[in-house]
Formats: C-alpha cells, structure tokens, sequence
C-alpha cells in the first residue's frame, strides 16, 4: 500500500519545487545517508560511516553519481595540510584542522581530495547493520 501524501517523499519533493518557484531545496534523505553539504568538488555524494577503527581511521560508504562509488573506503586520521570543505557538514577546514582522508592507494580513489573535520567524523553515528 503506498504511503499517504504527508509521508511520501517523492510527493513531498515535487511540492516544495512548485511552492519555492523551481528553486531547488535540500535533498530528502533518510536519516542513514549524510549528503555532502556546500559548495566543492564533490557537492553531490552521500557519505555513510560504517565503522570505527579507534581514533585514527574509520569505514566508510561513498557514494556520487557523477565520478566515483566505494562500498567500504578506509579513511585515515591526518592534519589537514590545505584549506578545504568538509564532506559532511560543508563546514570550512583551515591548514592544520584535525581531519580524515581516503587512504593513499593505487590507483588513487577518485575522492582522494576529499577531506571530513575529525570533530564532524567523529560525532556522526556509526550506520548499523542492516
């Protein structure tokens, strides 16, 4: 049975493109999918933590339609070493901010730029098994 209007995202969706005169709002997503926030390279991915690995590295899904998809990625604790955008909150990062990065493989990931602040990573709750 499909689920009444006030619950349905779909409907939802198309309402608010009619009622905000075509400007585009936020993506509805389920609470499990982190869409990346701000304007940056990768402004279109979604971003699930799947495990910790202490403090110094964690699991992660990525997803983004237009470059790359990593099921499981592992993502290392490092020192920012450029100013960025952070994959999750869209929050600025400084030179020297605590943050994660995909590891170093070859060939390289293709989100191998990608930077979250270690304080946003750290906060966002770990995805359970489905």
């Amino acid at each position: 049975m499909h689920a009444p209007f006030e619950e349905d995202r779909t409907w939802r969706s198309t309402m608010a493109l009619i009622s905000n005169g075509g400007e585009i709002p936020l993506p509805i997503v389920s609470g499990r999918m982190r869409p990346m926030r701000g304007e940056g390279k990768f402004s279109k991915c979604a971003i699930r933590v799947l495990e910790r690995n202490g403090q110094t590295s964690a699991t992660i899904a990525w997803s983004d339609a237009t470059s790359c998809c990593y099921g499981e990625q592992l993502w290392r604790r490092c020192i920012a070493r450029k100013s960025g955008v952070c994959a999750l909150s869209g929050q600025t990062i400084a030179r020297g901010d605590a943050v994660y990065r995909p590891r170093r493989a070859r060939p390289a990931p293709r989100n191998v730029d990608a930077m979250i602040l270690a304080t946003v990573m750290e906060a966002t709750p770990v995805e359970e098994a489905v």
